[in-house]
């Protein structure tokens, strides 16, 4: 499949926020030693980066042109960054845009690392077999506590894509943040 680049004129097929080019420029300028295939595997680590965005729990606003209308989450109206300016309904945020940026890396190192098979509530911490026991270290167990946040400390990339958008949307209970946006 084709990207299809949302230009913020509600692209009813678009599947992606931003080009293949755009990706490697990024690359290049910010990660030199990654390098980002000119081919279509670079072009699904955008799609699937793109389409986990247009998840994003809650985004603030509505969608400009609506259901079916669009193809993605942005462009939307009624949005303001986190100066309090207003987002013009017919572009893409370039804090989306580097959001995309950085969860398409991950995909391509990772293929998936976006939607992993997990059932929270059911990761194993300790396993034992007969006389052989291992056991996983959590943060707190490496002794990060106190001023020690272990968002900070740890700073994922994806750690980073919620930095970029925490002002353009909010989880659904407005508190807590789940995973992949904690460390």
């Amino acid at each position: 499949m084709a990207l299809v680049v949302e230009t913020g004129n509600c692209v009813a097929t678009a599947n992606a926020f931003v080009t293949r080019a755009e990706l490697i420029s990024f690359a290049g300028d910010y990660y030199p030693a990654t390098t980002v295939a000119n081919d279509t595997s670079t072009d699904g680590a955008i799609m699937r980066a793109s389409a986990w965005l247009s998840a994003f729990p809650v985004w603030d606003g509505a969608m400009k042109c609506g259901r079916g209308l669009q193809g993605l989450a942005w462009p939307r109206s009624g949005v303001t960054d986190c100066n309090g300016d207003s987002v013009p309904d017919d572009e893409i945020p370039v804090e989306v845009q580097q959001a995309t940026y950085l969860a398409a890396l991950a995909e391509l190192s990772s293929p998936g690392i976006l939607s992993p098979t997990i059932t929270p509530g059911q990761q194993t911490k300790r396993v034992k077999v007969d006389v052989i026991e291992e056991e996983y270290m959590t943060p707190k167990d490496q002794g990060v506590t106190g001023s020690k946040d272990p968002v900070q400390t740890l700073r994922p990339v994806l750690t980073s894509v919620y930095d970029l958008l925490k002002c353009f949307g909010t989880f659904p209970d407005g508190n807590s943040t789940p995973w992949p946006w904690v460390a």
